[in-house]
């Protein structure tokens, strides 16, 4: 018997998709997709973080010091969905805090033209392997962990998104969107947005050259850590 996964027109979609539960992404290339209605939806969830700042000393926000070939670092900040998904948000702040074995000295290892920048590899470094923060693994799953939660939309360039390789199979590598990418709703959790330094990211994807994707000069996280 087949079996139901990400993107799947399984039995119970279009009920899910009218009570507001997600389904977006199943409705094929001609779905009218709202993106004004989208947006809102996303800054709603990243305006939790305020309700919930009473309850919570860990900073909302991270950043990450990118070096192009050497050069004088420029960074990126970025405000994190923590209210609304805690656990994916957790593990990026605490692999931005990581000296050893988090994102300080990774590269980035592809940049894809339409969709974004691709990082995080804290085990190869080429986009090959990736592992959770031990503190988020579980002793049933020490490298990976579960999709916590498809609530924010890939609606635009800035948006912060794991790169799970399967079904609950998220790990260290991410990806920042530099335009629309509604391909990847329902299939990556996005967790957070580019606050400053857009221009960073869109200088990276435009004035790199590339072979088959990846970067001819090393682009590294030479810092990172939370604001």
């Amino acid at each position: 018997m087949a079996t139901g996964t990400r993107g799947a027109r399984g039995h119970g979609w279009l009920q899910k998709y009218r009570a507001g539960l997600g389904g977006r992404h199943l409705q094929g290339r001609w779905h009218y997709r709202n993106n004004e209605e989208l947006n809102q939806v996303n800054d709603e969830i990243f305006a939790m973080n305020k309700d919930a700042a009473a309850d919570s000393a860990a900073s909302n926000e991270a950043y990450l010091d990118i070096s192009v070939g050497g050069e004088e670092a420029r960074r990126v900040v970025i405000e994190l969905a923590a209210a609304a998904l805690p656990k994916t948000v957790e593990n990026f702040r605490l692999l931005c805090q990581e000296k050893e074995d988090g994102y300080e000295s990774t590269k980035l290892y592809k940049i894809e033209k339409t969709v974004g920048l691709c990082l995080g590899d804290v085990v190869s470094n080429d986009g090959t392997g990736g592992k959770c923060h031990p503190k988020v693994g579980t002793e049933d799953s020490p490298f990976a962990f579960e999709d916590e939660g498809f609530f924010v939309s890939h609606t635009g360039p800035g948006i912060v998104s794991m790169m799970s390789p399967g079904v609950h199979r998220n790990d260290s590598r991410f990806l920042i969107t530099t335009t629309e990418a509604p391909q990847l709703d329902g299939r990556f959790v996005a967790f957070g947005r580019v606050k400053e330094g857009m221009d960073v990211v869109n200088d990276i994807a435009t004035s790199i050259f590339t072979k088959r994707g990846r970067p001819t000069v090393d682009v590294k996280v030479v810092g990172c850590g939370v604001v």
